[in-house]
């Protein structure tokens, strides 16, 4: 999928989004104080930055409950023939990869088929089929993301700021939440080893170089059950490196907020290569849902325990 272009202001909102190291301030509000539209603006930033920042830091990015990628299609002729295949996207709930709510009321749906196509009728869309292309040369791979998107609505005149302007000037008077999906051609990524926040770099550093020389005697003493939790909450406090721009983001917001649905992979007929012919076909074509993130509440776990059914 191409690039996104972000208005100027949307572009302003994502790189507040992904300020996890500037101190909040909120409005102090006092009586006879005169507050505009910055103080109202400034209000409304405080309470959105510290709901994400509590669930980047304290749940992480992924899948809470739908969100399943499936295929629906017309009748197959035959494993090699191409039919028109339309992914579809079930409602559900997830957190973004900087920490943001994502919601999906409805289902929502593209024809891969024409997809395809598209990319491949133009230079840039066939490198983009490129970057996907697997080492044996006989698949492209497709990763299916989502994202938390902005949405400006509901146009009302304002005031005008430049003389003797042309056309009423409007603004939009709401934001809605949205939720942005894209198809990003790419290998399946392997997971980061566990660390959980993707826009943090780990400290290097190993857990029994900075332990202290009490901490290490805590370790030891403790019964072997309780070791191993306690080692790995001595990796968590000294998890980040000691310097005071631990804490800021590292690397493009629009690719760390991405979070993976599913993980597609299209056989191509290797006969008519380097001409790159997917076979969009149902049966030769696979869908893993479960690669994706998952975000896990000991109320869920309980849930999903409780639907076992007993032999």
């Amino acid at each position: 999928m191409s690039e996104i272009k972000l208005e100027p202001k949307l572009e302003q909102a994502l790189e507040q989004d992904g300020d996890f190291h500037t101190p909040l301030e909120r409005v102090n509000f006092e009586a006879g104080m005169l507050l505009g539209v910055e103080a109202t603006q400034h209000e409304q930033a405080y309470h959105r930055r510290r709901l994400n920042r509590h669930r980047y830091w304290f749940h992480g990015a992924g899948t809470l409950l739908g969100l399943a990628v499936k295929m629906e299609h017309d009748a197959v002729a035959n494993n090699d023939s191409d039919v028109s295949l339309r992914l579809l996207i079930s409602p559900g709930i997830g957190i973004d990869g900087l920490g943001r709510e994502v919601m999906s009321y409805e289902p929502y749906c593209i024809n891969l088929r024409d997809w395809l196509e598209a990319q491949l009728t133009t230079d840039a869309g066939n490198q983009l089929i490129q970057d996907g292309l697997e080492a044996e040369g006989d698949a492209i791979s497709l990763l299916i993301t989502m994202r938390y998107h902005p949405c400006p609505t509901g146009l009302q005149p304002v005031m005008a700021r430049k003389v003797n302007a042309g056309t009423d000037p409007v603004q939009p008077s709401r934001t809605r939440d949205s939720l942005l999906l894209e198809i990003i051609p790419g290998l399946l990524p392997e997971h980061a080893g566990g660390w959980p926040w993707r826009g943090h770099r780990q400290s290097s550093t190993p857990l029994q170089e900075v332990l202290s020389d009490a901490e290490k005697d805590y370790l030891t003493a403790l019964p072997p059950e309780q070791r191993q939790q306690a080692q790995l909450q001595g990796k968590l406090v000294y998890g980040l490196p000691a310097h005071n721009r631990a804490l800021e983001v590292e690397g493009d917001l629009d690719e760390l907020s991405r979070t993976l649905l599913a993980h597609l992979r299209i056989p191509l007929r290797v006969a008519q290569l380097p001409v790159i012919s997917p076979i969009v076909n149902p049966n030769r074509i696979e869908i893993n849902n479960l690669v994706r993130p998952f975000i896990n509440t000991a109320d869920q776990l309980m849930w999903l325990k409780q639907q076992e059914v007993t032999p």
